[in-house]
């Protein structure tokens, strides 16, 4: 659901204010991003530049529904060990408006990349084994400097029987 909620996200979110800029970028290689907003062809920059010090508003494409995106790569290899690569590339950067970071779905480079440049976490929900993660996510945005407060679950598809520990349910 993490790309499903990402791009409704920021359509959502484009939709309600139209002057500002929302980007999406997907550190995932399944191109569902680019499938959904690409307006014509690939062409030129994707989130590999991102990680090469290229500056985000030099590498966004415009997409359909005024989102603009970062075109995915099929082989994304992490340029370092430096989790907080992503937070000061963003810092530095001319982008304005709302920057969406779709994850993978494990706990890596990119991940923690993500985690530490967010100022809101948004974790879909979606069984038990997304459940028991979500703590452990929590942990890594709190560790990297994130707001308790601003990290949601977000509950999908869930099965009201579902339960973490016998006191614990949905």
């Amino acid at each position: 659901g993490k790309t499903t909620l990402a791009t409704n996200l920021a359509v959502y979110l484009k939709a309600l204010c139209e002057d500002l800029p929302v980007t999406i970028v997907s550190f995932d290689n399944h191109f569902s991003v680019d499938n959904m907003f690409a307006i014509g062809p690939r062409r030129g920059a994707s989130v590999a530049g991102l990680l090469r010090n290229a500056d985000p508003a030099e590498l966004v494409h415009l997409g359909e529904y005024g989102v603009q995106y970062l075109a995915s790569e099929r082989h994304l290899p992490p340029p370092d060990d430096d989790p907080l690569r992503l937070r000061s590339l963003l810092a530095q950067s001319r982008l304005g408006g709302i920057f969406i970071i779709d994850t993978r779905p494990v706990i890596d480079y990119f991940t923690h990349n993500a985690l530490a440049a967010a100022d809101l976490l948004i974790v879909p929900i979606k069984d038990r084994p997304s459940l028991v993660n979500a703590p452990a996510i929590l942990d890594l945005f709190v560790a990297a400097g994130g707001n308790p407060e601003h990290a949601w679950l977000l509950p999908s598809l869930i099965d009201a029987r579902l339960k973490l520990r016998n006191d614990i349910g949905m």
